[in-house]
């Protein structure tokens, strides 16, 4: 056998081992990404918790006030329903429109029972747009109340586009770092500052007796909103794989045909 055929053959072993490594590895972290939903679900059905106790995705419960005219809008889309489905209130409005974006001040109390005014952007659900593009009327409550949903990071643009422009105020993802920055929100006076201050936000939970635009979110789509495609990925590393071995199986065969033909 050749130097240049080992070392071929080493490529192949080298591949399908990395690319099964892969799909184990996928594999696990399907299993991590099953019991994160599971403890959102659960955390779902329990009572919220106060903002200073919660960490990351719990449901939170906060009293305050919406500063309105800091909104951002993030452009987004809803499908139809499918025919014989029917459409909760957070699809409704299907079709173009925005998430709005608000900051809410309200009180933050730690363990030690000192409390300080925070602001927290909320998401207060999906706005169909008019199809000029433009805002339509909606509910810009100034009384304080009292919200209640998920608590989850501000989001970051992938390497593909759209991305965001700040500048232009034209949001494609709900990165309240850079909206709080822009809007001049206290806290925010670099990006460095921004990062830790407005690194997170709340998606408002749907009341059950909401009929009006913007709809916050549900339970059910929250959680279908989170991808979990770590199996897919692990099938198509595993097949990557076995096409390796199938190939190399096939050419050693010819190999060894083409060698017993010339004896």
């Amino acid at each position: 056998m050749s130097l240049r055929v080992k070392g071929f053959l080493f490529f192949i072993a080298a591949i399908t081992l990395f690319q099964a490594g892969l799909g184990f590895w996928q594999w696990q972290r399907m299993g991590e990404k099953e019991a994160f939903l599971a403890g959102i679900a659960a955390a779902a059905k329990a009572p919220p918790r106060p903002l200073g106790e919660a960490r990351l995705w719990d449901r939170v419960t906060v009293t305050g006030r919406f500063v309105h005219e800091r909104s951002s809008y993030v452009r987004t889309s809803r499908p139809e329903p499918k025919p014989g489905v029917q459409a909760g209130r957070t699809l409704l409005g299907s079709g173009f429109g925005v998430f709005v974006m608000t900051p809410f001040i309200t009180r933050l109390c730690g363990a030690d029972g000192k409390c300080a005014l925070i602001n927290i952007y909320v998401n207060r659900g999906f706005l169909p747009t008019r199809a000029d593009g433009r805002l339509p009327p909606f509910d810009r409550p100034t009384e304080p109340v009292t919200l209640t949903g998920f608590l989850r990071p501000t989001e970051s643009a992938g390497f593909f586009p759209p991305h965001n422009d700040p500048q232009r105020q034209v949001w494609f993802f709900r990165s309240t770092d850079e909206m709080a920055r822009l809007t001049g929100l206290p806290g925010a006076e670099t990006l460095e500052q921004a990062r830790v201050q407005y690194s997170r936000f709340i998606d408002l939970q749907a009341a059950p007796d909401a009929v009006d635009p913007p709809y916050g979110v549900e339970v059910e789509a929250f959680l279908a909103a989170i991808p979990n495609n770590h199996f897919q990925y692990a099938l198509t590393w595993w097949g990557l794989a076995l096409t390796n071995v199938v190939v190399l199986t096939f050419f050693l065969a010819s190999r060894r045909r083409r060698g017993t033909s010339a004896v």
